[in-house]
């Protein structure tokens, strides 16, 4: 019996050099884009004018070791569509879990301040002020004396706790700025007492020798991360 002649075109990806067989019908008539199953590179392939190659026997046994073109037309067809949306998926993932971790930062952003102290830049670094909710300044005073012939600035005040709970008392920060709101200079302290028990008050005095000549305003606050 004479075994059945078919013609097929022998195609390469133009990336990576592999080779497919191809049906010159699947073409027709003017081509069509095609895709390569080893690298995933697309490309337009025209039917060629003539056959370059005949091969004996079904398409089933034509292969001669390449990949039958019609793989790669799948993979271009059904791959790429479910390889796209699980990108967007995981991206649709990530960027929900840092929305979602982003708004607890803010929400317990005090909470989170109190515990740890150093995360304070980090807010401040995304431009969100964070307050010791809880710790207010009442009866802050200043004056000038003279000790060894020196000017000292000494500034005093009461920290008061307003909850019902113990809290950590931050260090104070005190500036010193001219009468345009500049700052000339500042400085922080530690309290003697750390911690204050829920409704308490604790005094607290600090003094600046030679404090800078303009000073005109001073602000007492607790400091943020690092100052």
């Amino acid at each position: 019996m004479t075994p059945r002649v078919t013609r097929f075109m022998i195609l390469t990806c133009p990336s990576c050099s592999s080779r497919y067989l191809a049906d010159p019908a699947s073409l027709q008539p003017s081509g069509r884009m095609v895709r390569c199953a080893n690298c995933g590179h697309s490309w337009f392939q025209k039917p060629a004018d003539d056959m370059p190659r005949s091969v004996a026997g079904s398409a089933a046994s034509a292969n001669d070791g390449l990949m039958s073109l019609d793989t790669a037309m799948d993979g271009h067809r059904h791959s790429r569509f479910p390889v796209a949306v699980s990108t967007l998926a995981l991206w649709v993932l990530l960027i929900g879990a840092l929305i979602g971790f982003g708004a607890i930062a803010y929400q317990y952003r005090v909470e989170i301040v109190r515990g740890w102290p150093q995360t304070a830049s980090l807010y401040d670094l995304f431009g969100v002020e964070v307050n010791v909710a809880g710790l207010e300044f009442r009866d802050v005073t200043n004056n000038l004396e003279t000790q060894d012939g020196l000017s000292v600035l000494a500034v005093r005040g009461t920290v008061v706790n307003l909850t019902d709970q113990a809290l950590p008392i931050p260090r104070v920060r005190i500036s010193l700025r001219d009468a345009e709101g500049l700052e000339l200079y500042y400085w922080t302290v530690v309290l003697d007492q750390t911690r204050i028990e829920a409704g308490a008050t604790t005094e607290f005095i600090t003094r600046l020798s030679s404090p800078p000549l303009g000073a005109q305003d001073i602000e007492v606050r607790f400091a943020e991360g690092a100052e």
